[in-house]
């Protein structure tokens, strides 16, 4: 009768922790569904981080522009990548002088008011720094993501 008692004692066991499993995987789904949105309910700063890895960030820019003196000096490259679409980059064929160049980013996401933004790149010399993707892929869907160099100069050496 002991080992009866037992024997029913660990089967109980078994099955609520076999139930309690299944309980978890279902939630993570769930929390999953819940968390992506439609990509015309994303707000600018959702977009932003979709749209950029963290040493991608720039500054956030709304100032004048800086006109072209150094628009000669910079350009944007396309990189390999194993995201999607290719990766994005500023590339300076100065070999002085750090550049600053102003990059806007335009996308069109049907039913979301946001369709730009502008970041503002450092550039030192003869260097290339990552600046985003030409794709976004979001919800089983791609994006096209155009960037363009609006502006571009050199940017002030202060002596102490």
């Amino acid at each position: 009768m002991k080992y009866v008692h037992i024997s029913g004692l660990i089967l109980i066991l078994l099955f609520v922790s076999c139930k309690n499993n299944k309980k978890e995987v279902v939630s993570d789904d769930s929390k999953t569904e819940q968390t992506l949105k439609d990509i015309s309910e994303l707000s600018y700063q959702e977009i932003f981080y979709l749209l950029h890895s963290e040493e991608e960030y720039g500054i956030d820019y709304h100032g004048e522009a800086f006109g072209q003196d150094a628009s000669h000096k910079v350009i944007l490259v396309n990189l390999a990548s194993d995201g999607c679409g290719n990766g994005v980059a500023l590339r300076s064929t100065e070999d002085k002088m750090t550049l600053q160049a102003a990059v806007k980013i335009s996308f069109r996401f049907l039913g979301n008011p946001a369709n730009e933004m502008y970041r503002l790149y450092s550039v030192k010399p003869e260097e290339t720094i990552p600046v985003g993707h030409s794709k976004l892929c979001y919800n089983g869907s791609e994006y096209i993501i155009q960037r363009e160099i609006v502006s571009a100069g050199f940017e002030e050496q202060n002596e102490d």
